[in-house]
């Protein structure tokens, strides 16, 4: 397939992975860069429909500058690479004993010394194979596709959306179904899991953690077998691909009622969260958010333990570009879809994180989880 901004596919309209490599070919045509390889990978799927497992025979998606696009892959997969196929991409089989790479860089068309990018989650013995047959200089990939894949489209908008109202979901039936007083993390943590997968995450690759009491003062805790008791605070952060696209979430809530620090703490974070939803608008940049946000806890006096940045990215991956820190100086753009989530972390006492995931609009930023944000003593 030769790719341009109007090809059309046999049905007659272009596709959502066509549109996607039109634009990287635009994208590469005004860079130093010939060509874009990748290998199975967020990348990949972004620029394919289909995610195959990474191994150690060659699958890759090239595309050029001049509009050149191949997806080379073992001949016994084809039936994993059968939707890029049906979405309009030649695809080049290779059998055991054939050299893929010089296949994919022949039928590419490029030339002895060619300039090419190179997705991030390539594994370094392909671009060494490469090499055997050109004197390649290669660039990141990055550089091409994270503008590219930072601004969502209205499809991936309301794939995101419906994410967030499955963790929404998620927390609704943690709080209202789930025994929690006298049992272990571990132990919620499971059935948060469960709640996971009923709401449609795929729970191979989603994520949760309990944090009770001053475990919840490590961000990234990993339940144990801390019981949960009354007038603990609990932090909980889920989340997950659903359909291809991800959920993050995180709320702080009491068993029993909060103590007086609980509750200070939590007002402080809740006020951060809000301010940091209210600066959100095209043309500011992301690290002006985390100036807002960290602005809030310092004010209150707990600046020092403020341990991470606001925010990241989110879409194909739970964490990518942008990231709300300073020195992210990317510009906000209408579709750009990213967490807040500031927290306070009280060694040996508490901690509190509030996370929302927040899309950019023509007016403003509007929070895509609705679940309940307050201190809820249960």
């Amino acid at each position: 397939m030769t790719a341009h901004a109007g090809s059309q596919s046999e049905a007659g309209a272009e596709s959502i992975v066509q549109q996607r490599i039109s634009r990287v070919v635009e994208a590469l045509a005004s860079s130093d860069q010939e060509a874009l390889i990748v290998t199975p990978s967020p990348d990949f799927a972004y620029l394919t429909g289909i995610q195959p497992p990474m191994m150690e025979r060659l699958i890759a998606l090239g595309i050029t500058a001049e509009g050149v696009v191949r997806l080379i892959a073992p001949g016994f997969e084809a039936e994993d690479v059968a939707p890029a196929a049906a979405a309009g991409l030649e695809v080049i089989s290779w059998s055991d004993g054939q050299d893929p790479a010089a296949m994919l860089l022949e039928s590419l068309r490029l030339g002895s010394r060619p300039q090419i990018a190179v997705g991030a989650s390539t594994p370094m013995r392909f671009p060494l194979e490469f090499m055997r047959h050109r004197n390649i200089s290669w660039a990141a990939g990055d550089d091409i596709l994270v503008p590219l894949r930072m601004r969502k489209s209205a499809e991936e908008r309301a794939l995101l959306k419906a994410a967030a109202a499955a963790d929404d979901e998620t927390y609704r039936l943690l709080l209202g179904t789930t025994e929690l007083r006298g049992r272990s993390e571990q132990a919620v943590q499971q059935d948060l899991r469960k709640h996971l997968q009923e709401t449609g995450h795929d729970l191979s690759r989603s994520f949760s953690i309990v944090a009770a009491g001053a475990n919840a003062a490590s961000p990234h805790h990993r339940p144990a077998d801390t019981v949960l008791r009354e007038g603990m605070g609990v932090l909980t952060d889920f989340g997950g691909p659903r359909n291809g696209y991800c959920s993050d979430m995180t709320r702080t809530w009491s068993l029993g009622p909060a103590s007086t620090h609980l509750k200070e703490i939590h007002t402080v974070v809740l006020e951060a969260n809000q301010a940091g939803l209210a600066a959100v608008r095209p043309g500011v940049t992301a690290e002006s958010i985390d100036a807002v946000v960290r602005g809030v806890i310092e004010d209150a006096g707990y600046g020092e333990y403020f341990l991470h940045r606001t925010g990241h990215g989110i879409g194909l991956e739970v964490h990518e570009p942008p990231y709300l820190v300073a020195g992210d100086t990317t510009v906000l753009e209408e579709g750009m879809t990213f967490s807040i989530e500031p927290g306070i972390y009280l060694p040996d006492e508490l901690g509190v994180r509030i996370e929302d995931i927040v899309v950019v609009t023509a007016e403003g930023g509007e929070s895509l989880n609705k679940a309940d944000r307050s201190l809820l003593e249960l």
